[in-house]
């Protein structure tokens, strides 16, 4: 997909309205864990200056090169450990962490750290997916369920939590911040576009020699089966029947 269609796919306003109501034109966000970089480009519109981090510096290079094409001059990204960031101390006004506490780092660690660079009164935005949320309706729904249920073993295997959602508004606490509010959004698939492209971006999944491999040796599934779920998904995505929506449970909280 080309990067000026992600940008279709996520609007910041969505998945940052609950961090966007304490930024204003003088912030400077770090946005943690930024991946593609698409929901760092939506940021920089609302605030003085984004810096966007992440591991892996080739997720976000097609966002590098749109913000340089298109003179979006108050975004930096760079490569970095979110669980040691080469930062000083409070540099930040906000930090927004999508999708990357439940990935793997030790979320305290993470915290910390996002501690460590905010200012006093800064504030935490964190979200992230919650596996036992997904609504599917359509055909085939217990063999996708069963899919679903691999990705998310696969997922556990490879030591990131699915469930770690639930528990944001402890972990941000813990953390030492204050004010914590959680809530949790449902992000639904029910036009025929949107029933689509979920079903294409599962049904590749399956495809993926890696995903089918994984699920081989895991022993949660023959590559036979792997085959059925992925034309399931194509299925699935063609039915006026097919409904899906998952949740995503957010937490935001303020440095005192």
């Amino acid at each position: 997909m080309a990067f000026e269609d992600l940008l279709g796919t996520r609007d910041v306003n969505v998945y940052a309205d609950f961090l966007l109501p304490f930024l204003d034109q003088t912030s400077h966000v770090l946005d943690l864990g930024c991946g593609d970089g698409v929901l760092a480009i939506g940021l920089a519109s609302h605030t003085a200056h984004v810096t966007a981090v992440d591991l892996a510096p080739e997720d976000f290079a097609a966002a590098e090169v749109y913000a340089a094409i298109h003179e979006i001059s108050n975004l930096t990204f760079a490569e970095g450990d979110a669980t040691r960031l080469a930062f000083e101390d409070a540099p930040f006004d906000a930090c927004f962490c999508h999708s990357l506490l439940e990935a793997g780092p030790d979320p305290a660690q993470v915290l910390a750290e996002v501690w460590r660079v905010l200012r006093p009164d800064g504030y935490v935005a964190v979200a992230s997916t919650e596996y036992d949320g997904l609504i599917l309706a359509g055909p085939d729904v217990d063999l996708l369920r069963r899919a679903n249920g691999i990705r998310e073993q696969l997922w556990q295997l490879a030591g990131a939590d699915p469930f770690l959602g639930r528990e944001l508004r402890r972990l941000v606490g813990q953390a030492g911040f204050e004010d914590v509010e959680a809530t949790t959004k449902a992000f639904s698939y029910g036009t025929p576009a949107l029933v689509r492209e979920f079903a294409e971006g599962r049904a590749a999944e399956c495809w993926d020699d890696d995903f089918v491999a994984s699920a081989v040796e895991a022993r949660l599934a023959t590559a036979d089966e792997v085959a059925e779920m992925a034309k399931a998904w194509a299925g699935w995505g063609e039915s006026p029947a097919a409904y899906a929506a998952f949740t995503w449970c957010r937490a935001v909280g303020r440095k005192p």
